[in-house]
């Protein structure tokens, strides 16, 4: 489905869902899921986090969704929600890991899951911000203007992230080799 027809039919689904209409909202999480699924991985790079994540983002939008004035902005809403709560789960994991490396008695800090793909480990060493800006943009598939909406920035600014985020992703593979 290209991209404007996915639009129109999302915000088909948005006015049936706002209308109390259940296999309209079961068919928006159909449509949405995976791809919330894959920024949530992405960013937390961990299956059971970014289920978690996913989970709990799709409770709110069960909650919030009429107070969506806009269909047109659900998916910048949607995205919006799981960044927060991508934030929340990594909290969560900061405060487990420093509890067990509190707790563990040799002091070694907990080990951390290791990725086998040299991108994925150039990706790895971003910030949060910068891995959202590229996990939008090039496996979404968002456009800079709705990744502004998420952000709540101006769209110049998005660019300009954007583009320093890919200089900096390029100077990490280039010190790699």
């Amino acid at each position: 489905m290209n991209s404007r027809r996915r639009q129109i039919y999302t915000e088909l689904l948005v006015i049936r869902s706002q209308r109390a209409d259940t296999q309209a909202f079961e068919l928006l999480v159909e449509l949405w899921h995976r791809p919330l699924l894959g920024f949530a991985f992405n960013y937390l790079g961990r299956d059971c986090l970014a289920q978690d994540a996913v989970q709990e983002t799709w409770m709110a939008a069960v909650k919030g969704l009429n107070k969506l004035e806009k269909p047109s902005m659900f998916v910048p809403w949607i995205f919006r929600i799981l960044a927060n709560k991508c934030i929340d789960q990594l909290r969560k994991k900061q405060a487990q890991e420093k509890l067990l490396k509190d707790a563990a008695p040799s002091g070694h800090p907990p080990v951390k899951d290791g990725e086998n793909e040299e991108l994925s480990r150039a990706i790895g060493r971003l910030t949060n911000e910068q891995r959202t800006l590229i996990c939008l943009r090039f496996e979404q598939g968002l456009e800079t203007g709705q990744i502004a909406q998420i952000f709540g920035i101006a769209e110049t600014t998005v660019r300009t992230r954007l583009h320093r985020t890919l200089n900096r992703l390029r100077e990490i593979l280039e010190n790699k080799k």
